[in-house]
Parts: structure tokens; sequence; C-alpha cells
């Protein structure tokens, strides 16, 4: 399995002048509002399918065009970000590709990448638009409330986005949507679709599935639990508070790979149970310091508060 890092070296790939997000909600929301705070973007335009969303959209200043009209919010786009679920991906690329301009890219932000990939690269070989290039992304970012409301530009400061070409990607395409992601703020990696799919199941969809199941054994205890519940659980089960609608289709079109995720754990947990009933001391703190290092790997402690 290879990856290649990209730096935030601006300039390696033309300059958009002109940005259309379709999806108004958290992730395509603060795309329209961070992709305004870039130099060499001068038009964001933003779809949002439901007309009474468009009067607080319009108020919100998210993008200088904002509306309903797919054709009109895409046909002068030099990208076209695709912020809706994998399920609506082909519909809607069907519906625009007659009106996108000449050379345009369209990217996605989709948390699983083989169907998105296959469905977009699918739609684009159907049509005769071959000047139409494709390639995937998903910036690991986002928050359990979703929604507009909670949209910010600096949402993708810092965050790692996978970037996964496809059939329908090209060179150039892949520099000019590494270098959009990296003027929002993102760490890009390139990677293929089904190994990004294997890999965040493993640090997102499981810890998602896992946060789930622990409030639910929480509430299935004593009536009482909950009221013990302190900070430990609210920062471990914060995902938890997601949306249902979005993560049962991440579950759904993910479910091989987070099956298989699931079983390791499973695995992983009845070996810890077996030292638990045997109050084994040597082999717990064996687990607990291998886990706390690993965790500080992930996320090095930060000196003061060690």
């Amino acid at each position: 399995m290879e990856f290649e890092s990209n730096s935030s070296d601006e300039g390696a790939a033309p300059c958009l002048g002109s940005v259309a997000v379709i999806g108004p909600g958290l992730l395509g929301g603060s795309v329209a509002l961070a992709s305004q705070h870039v130099k060499s973007i001068k038009t964001v335009s933003l779809w949002a399918r439901r007309k009474e969303a468009l009067a607080e959209l319009s108020e919100s200043k998210a993008a200088d065009v904002i509306s309903d009209d797919l054709a009109a919010v895409v046909s002068g786009a030099d990208l076209v970000v695709l912020a809706t679920p994998v399920g609506a991906l082909e519909g809607l690329v069907e519906m625009f590709l007659p009106h996108l301009k000449k050379g345009a890219v369209i990217t996605d932000l989709c948390s699983v990448k083989e169907a998105a990939v296959n469905a977009v690269d699918k739609k684009v070989s159907q049509s005769a638009r071959d000047d139409i290039n494709f390639v995937g992304a998903h910036p690991m970012a986002g928050s359990e409330s979703g929604g507009f409301a909670n949209a910010r530009a600096d949402l993708f400061r810092d965050a790692v986005c996978a970037v996964t070409p496809g059939k329908s990607s090209s060179k150039d395409s892949e520099e000019i949507v590494i270098n959009f992601w990296q003027s929002i703020g993102c760490q890009c990696v390139k990677i293929d679709s089904r190994a990004h799919d294997q890999l965040v199941a493993r640090v997102s969809h499981l810890p998602h599935v896992i946060a789930s199941a622990i409030v639910e054994t929480v509430f299935k205890g004593s009536n009482e639990a909950h009221l013990l519940a302190g900070p430990g659980l609210r920062s471990m089960t914060r995902i938890a508070g997601g949306s249902p609608d979005m993560w049962a289709e991440i579950i759904c079109q993910n479910k091989d790979a987070i099956g298989d995720a699931m079983e390791g754990h499973i695995d992983l947990l009845n070996d810890l149970l077996k030292k638990v009933r045997d109050a084994d001391y040597n082999e717990l703190h064996q687990f607990l310091g291998d886990a706390k290092e690993n965790r500080n790997r992930l996320y090095p402690p930060i000196k003061d508060q060690e």
C-alpha cells in the first residue's frame, strides 16, 4: 500500500477562478466559506436543493451565487465540489455534466471513496464529455453537529485530505484538486480508493460504531448509570451524536471493511475479557501500557498537560 504526500505548496497547479459547491451542509458550507479566503478564487457558487434553505444561505453570504438552479451554479465553474451523500452523486453528475465548461474538474468529499469514484467515473465515461475529469477526495474533518449553521471557514485547517484518483482523472486534474484542498488548509495524501476505505473503516467508521455501542450499553444497564457519567464518557462518545441518516448510509456503503474491522476488534475484546475475568494484573498492565504508548504516538501529549 503506497501513499504520496503533498506539502502545502500553492502554485503547483493552475489557479482556480471559480468554484461551485453542490450541497450546503456542514462540509459543503465550510468549503464555500473557506474558498472565499483563497485569493485566486474570484467566484464561489453554492447549490441547495431546498428552496427554504436559500434565504438563510443568502443572508449568510456564504457564496457569491446561491441558487437551486443546478445548471446556473456549475456553468462557469473551473472546479465543482460534490458535498452530498454518495447515493446522490450519479443523479447530480448526470444532470450537470452537459452544463460544465470545457476542461472543468470535479471533486467530492465523501467518506467512502470506492463507491463515490466508481459512481462518478461511470457517469463521466457514459457522457460525451471527454474533456471533464473527476478526482475523488475525503478531507478528514467534520463535527457531530451537522448542517450549514455549524459550517466555518477554518474547518479544514491542518486536516488530512485523502485524494483518490479514478479512471476519469488526469495528472493535471489531480494537481488542481490537490492544490485546491491545500489552499483551504488541508494536507493531502494520494491513495487508492479501496485502500482508503479499508483504512478509514478502522480510524473513523469503527470508532463511530463503538461510540454508539458504548452509549447503548450505558442505557441498557442500570437506570441510574447515566447519573454518574463524567467527562470521560462524554469525550469518548461525542461522535455518537452524528446524523443516523448519514452514518447508516456510510456503514452500508463500507460494510465489508467495517465488518472486518469489527471482527478484529471483537477478537481483541474477547482476549481482553479473559484478562479481566482472570484479574491478570501483568497482562492488563501490558495491554494498557501498549495502548497508552500507541495513543501518544497518534496524538503526542501537550507538555504542560502531562
